[in-house]
Formats: C-alpha cells, structure tokens, sequence
C-alpha cells in the first residue's frame, strides 16, 4: 500500500515535491491549495497569496560566494533544467544568453561562473557606463505560466489529486489523504502563509514587494540583470513577451501598482536592453522611447516574495492529531526569490527527508 502524502501549496515548490513523491511510486499525494495549480484568480494582477504566478523567471545565482548550501540547491536545478529545456518542450524551459552586470566590483569571481555552461568574464570595454564588472553564460528562461501548467500536468498524469481548499492550520491538510496507517505525512510548502499558518507562524518570514511589468518585444531574446544602485532586470519568456523588473521592497504587503515604479522599470530597462522597442523606435529621444514601450505593456505584476530570516527551512517534525495518530510534517518553504532555480533540488531534498521518517 503507497503511503498517504499532502503537500500544502500549490507553487511552484509546492507542485515539484508532489511530482517528486507520486512518481517515486511510494506515496499517493495530494495537493492542497487555496489557488489552483497554474491558474490566477480572474482579473486578479497582483496576491498577497502566493509568489509563483508572478515570477519572471530565470536562472540567475541567488546563492553568494559563502552560501555553498544553496550553490548546491542552484547548480543541481540548473543542470537539471537543462535537461528538461533539451527533452520536454511542453514544460516552457528554454536556453538563452544570460548577462549579470555589477555597478560594484566583486571582491571575487561570483562562484557560478566556473560551474554553468560558457560562462565567461565581459571585457571592462563592453561593459555599459558606472558598470564595473560583467559576466555572460548560458542560461535557462521559464514561461512561468507555461511551467506550473507543465507541473499540474504532469502531477495528475501520475495519478496525483488537487484539492483547492484553504487551510488555516497545517493539520487540516490530514482531512485531504485517506489513511488507514498510523502515520500520516505532510510537506508545508505554503511559503509566506507560512507567516500566519497555525501550528506553524513562523515569524521569521516576510514579503519582499516585486513589480514588474509584462511587454510585448519579440526581438529581446537575452536575460540581463544590473545589480546595484540602478537595479533592473530583463527576462524573455520565449513567446514574444519578457517580463521586466522590478523591485525588492522588503516587509512590504501592499501589492497596488505604483505607476512611478513602472516608469522607472522601463526607463532602465532601455537602458539595458534598446531591443525592447521595434527598430524604428530605438531612434527616438529617451521619452519617447519609453512612451512607446509603455504602449507595449500587457499587464502590471505586483507579487510578495516570501524571504525567511535564515534562509530557508527544511526539517521535519513530529506531530499528532486524535483522529490521524502520529503526523510527519517535513517544512520547505522560504524561498525568497531563488525558488524555480533551486526548485527540483530541494524537492529531492524532501524526498529524502520524507523517506527518512517514513520508512
């Protein structure tokens, strides 16, 4: 007999761990969320809910120099996406050129550049003004709404079950897995709801504020982001569209869209990338230019991302309910902006966690 399973949330960590567990062919999973795998509240452009709707998103190291623990979580999910972008199309996963451009010099070389695929040093002359050092390697875009859609899929695929439910503690995930076992097991993957969950409130989370912006440019195809002062980012999600950011406004929850931020998106999205705009626009004085992006925007994005003093939190715990006996609950949430590039890591993080305490 499979061993019974939830996993509470339904983002994009939420929905590889499930993956991960049905296709062992050990667990019947079921996934609670109170938004549906892929799927956004209609007319919905911003949540406080859930992060993974609203991301870019690409690979790009969040992980510094030190923090070889999440080296580890980011170079086995590259390397993995790789695969995926070279097998499965469906999944929205593609490769690219990837630019990082430093206002700040590093103190060393940043730690991926050695590990990911033709990662090279920009000459200091190519570099573009109060830029002092560079990077270009090759690296993975994701249609996000293309990928949870792909994770959905292919969880139900292996028999897996959804339930789109709201819980307001970890243990009333029990109610959604038939048990005739004394144990039952749950993966916490809600991320930020983490914050208020019962039987969990953890109060090291906290939202990091992201608006981007969503524009129609077919002819950017490279992700280029500036870390510094004038921080800014582009990612192409393969389909004519690329999204464009942002910001990292930290303990910030209110997800109105600031039409201020928005000029100041474009503006130094421009800057990066002149081949957001047709090639006749890309003459036009600097106002212009971004008054004809603007009238390529698609949609204004606002999302939280959910950040963990700590960093991210993987461990399980022992619990108990009278009706269910004795609950294992494995945490993985936290993920802050790092979650699709370290995803199918930490799934199989958990998986070893679970097996751990299972059998």
């Amino acid at each position: 007999m499979k061993q019974p399973a939830v996993v509470a949330g339904a983002g994009v960590i939420g929905l590889t761990v499930a993956c991960k567990l049905q296709e062992s062919g050990r667990y019947s999973v079921v996934v609670v969320g109170e938004n549906a795998p892929g799927e956004l509240p209609t007319g919905e452009k911003q949540s406080t809910k859930w992060a993974s709707p609203w991301a870019g998103a690409h690979w790009r190291a969040w992980a510094s120099n030190q923090d070889t623990t999440l080296q580890e979580m980011e170079i086995k999910t590259y390397r993995a996406m790789m695969s995926i972008a070279a097998n499965v199309s469906e999944a929205g996963i593609h490769v690219a050129q990837g630019i990082d451009l430093f206002e700040d010099l590093p103190e060393e070389k940043p730690w991926y550049i050695s590990m990911v695929n033709d990662g090279v040093e920009l000459p200091v002359e190519s570099l573009p003004e109060n830029v002092m050092y560079g990077v270009q390697y090759s690296t993975l875009l994701i249609d996000v709404p293309k990928y949870l859609n792909y994770l959905s899929t292919r969880f139900k695929s292996l028999g897996g079950t959804v339930v789109k439910k709201h819980i307001d503690h970890i243990l009333d995930a029990t109610q959604y897995a038939d048990s005739e076992q004394n144990t039952m097991v749950i993966v916490n993957c809600t991320g930020l709801g983490s914050h208020t969950l019962g039987g969990v409130c953890d109060q090291a989370m906290y939202p990091s504020r992201g608006q981007t912006l969503l524009v129609n440019a077919p002819d950017a195809k490279r992700t280029i982001t500036r870390l510094g002062k004038q921080f800014g980012y582009i990612i192409p999600r393969g389909n004519d569209t690329v999204i464009i950011g942002g910001t990292t406004d930290k303990h910030q929850w209110k997800c109105e869209p600031n039409a201020l931020i928005t000029d100041t998106i474009i503006s130094r999205a421009l800057n990066l990338e002149p081949s957001l705009l047709p090639v006749d626009a890309r003459v036009l004085d600097k106002d212009a230019q971004v008054q004809a992006l603007k009238k390529n925007i698609i949609s204004v994005n606002v999302g939280l991302r959910p950040m963990r003093d700590g960093g991210v939190r993987l461990e399980s715990e022992s619990m108990r309910t009278a009706e269910n006996g004795k609950v294992v609950v494995v945490h993985c949430y936290g993920h802050g902006g790092f979650g699709y590039q370290s995803s199918l890591a930490y799934a199989d993080k958990v998986y070893n966690l679970v097996n751990a305490a299972v059998f």
